[in-house]
């Protein structure tokens, strides 16, 4: 014997539903404006940037430019923090934690690892840009292994 379903209609939705959304939107918001805003220094970075550059060659782009983009940068993530974790709830937030937690713990173990495997000589010297990867990589993972396990 099965139960029969009540069905809802689908034109009404619940307060929470609806608070739901809406916090769902301002996320979204959030980190679509922070994304044209990083896309756009990047375009523009890449437009002004000489094209033998890489992504190690130091002093290729004007330091006007490079110390808008940061100061940019500074107050994105800064702002962007503060909205999202306005509208997140609270297992959003631990999950946040956890994996910012994860990503800490690998730059916390491979720096020292390498500057010890470098000293001995086995290893290219430490490079920031690859630690900042690893932890940005990490982080991701362990927030995404949080929120679909």
């Amino acid at each position: 014997m099965t139960r029969p379903k009540i069905a809802m209609p689908q034109s009404e939705i619940g307060p929470g539903e609806a608070a739901d959304r809406a916090r769902s939107r301002r996320t979204f918001i959030t980190f679509a404006v922070l994304s044209v805003l990083g896309g756009a220094v990047g375009f523009t970075a890449a437009l002004i940037e000489p094209h033998e550059a890489t992504l190690t060659t130091g002093g290729s782009l004007p330091a006007w430019f490079a110390i808008l983009a940061a100061l940019l940068l500074i107050g994105a993530v800064t702002a962007g923090s503060l909205v999202y974790y306005r509208t997140i709830d609270e297992l959003q937030r631990l999950d946040n934690y956890w994996a910012a937690t994860m990503g800490a713990n690998v730059l916390l173990m491979a720096y020292p690892v390498w500057l010890i495997l470098w000293k001995g000589g086995l290893v290219p010297a430490p490079d920031a840009m690859t630690l900042y990867l690893a932890v940005l990589v990490s982080t991701g993972l362990a927030y995404a292994w949080r929120k679909l396990r």
